[in-house]
């Protein structure tokens, strides 16, 4: 069965004395988009949340939102830059040799400079958290899935009932051109009759007149293709697996089909059921972007 882009989960996973709480949302786009926020210290787990949200969903736009409740952070600490660190000692040696300094005189006065000793906000351990993390992912994301699959089932059976309409508007127009062959044979022939003074036409001429609107007006060819078309289309809505892009392209076919079927009908009747189909059609496209 089909699923939706549009879905929302939740996940929550303890973590000592708090809880990691996860939040999905996703929605309409034409590849897999993500957009992720990890709290501080935690940056590098995004290409495994990435990858862990890959295995169960193929496009959509996906909102990703990681937040603790409780969880004790560690504190901040400090990181000394040794290879600098280095060269102030190498520097201060040789100004004791060539200055005289005492050799007691040490690191001291450059131990402020922020280059040498940086303050690294605390933050919990990415392999510690990615354990618990996982889990409230992998909740979120059934959670998610289960409203996709839920809103893809009705799109189904929206769609279903849909193509029984477009089916039956491409028979009406296939069957409409045959009526405007005849309607065009009567009044080419009374036409003609009027012209000749009532005196009967040509039959042989009359007849390859006929043929000549006839040949242009045949929507056989195009009619064919769209009954094909719409069999299609019925086949991937009972596929289970990701269809949307195959079905915005039958979609963009049946268009194609009813434009051209369209330009080779000059009739009314026949005008007003294209664009009725075309209307019916333009329902599917919209309720197709939202397919996976």
């Amino acid at each position: 069965m089909i699923k939706s882009m549009t879905g929302y989960g939740r996940g929550q996973a303890p973590a000592g004395e708090g809880a990691w709480v996860v939040e999905l949302r996703t929605v309409n786009s034409r590849f897999l988009d993500f957009h992720l926020r990890l709290p501080p210290g935690l940056s590098a787990l995004e290409e495994r949340a990435k990858k862990t949200i890959s295995a169960r969903l193929t496009r959509g736009r996906v909102n990703l939102t990681v937040t603790s409740s409780g969880v004790v952070e560690a504190a901040p600490r400090l990181v000394l830059n040794r290879p600098l660190a280095r060269e102030y000692a190498r520097v201060l040696s040789e100004l004791q040799d060539e200055l005289g300094l005492s050799q007691e005189t040490g690191l001291g006065p450059f131990l402020s400079s922020r280059d040498l000793i940086q303050a690294v906000e605390g933050g919990p351990d990415p392999e510690a958290a990615w354990a618990q993390l996982e889990a409230a992912l992998q909740q979120a994301l059934e959670e998610a899935e289960a409203m996709r699959r839920a809103e893809g089932e009705s799109l189904a059976q929206d769609l279903a009932q849909r193509l029984e309409r477009v089916q039956e508007l491409f028979s009406q127009a296939a069957s409409r051109s045959e009526a405007i062959v005849e309607s065009y044979r009567q009044r080419l022939h009374e036409r003609i009759a009027k012209l000749l003074s009532e005196a009967a036409p040509d039959p042989q001429r009359l007849a390859q007149e006929v043929a000549i609107i006839a040949d242009k007006c045949d929507v056989t060819e195009e009619a064919v293709r769209a009954m094909s078309h719409l069999e299609q289309f019925r086949q991937f809505l009972a596929a289970d697996e990701p269809v949307g892009r195959k079905l915005d392209f039958l979609v963009q076919e049946l268009n194609r089909e009813a434009n051209t079927m369209g330009s080779k009908s000059p009739d009314a009747a026949a005008s007003q059921t294209i664009v009725e189909l075309k209307t019916e059609l333009e329902r599917i496209r919209e309720q197709v972007q939202n397919i996976e």
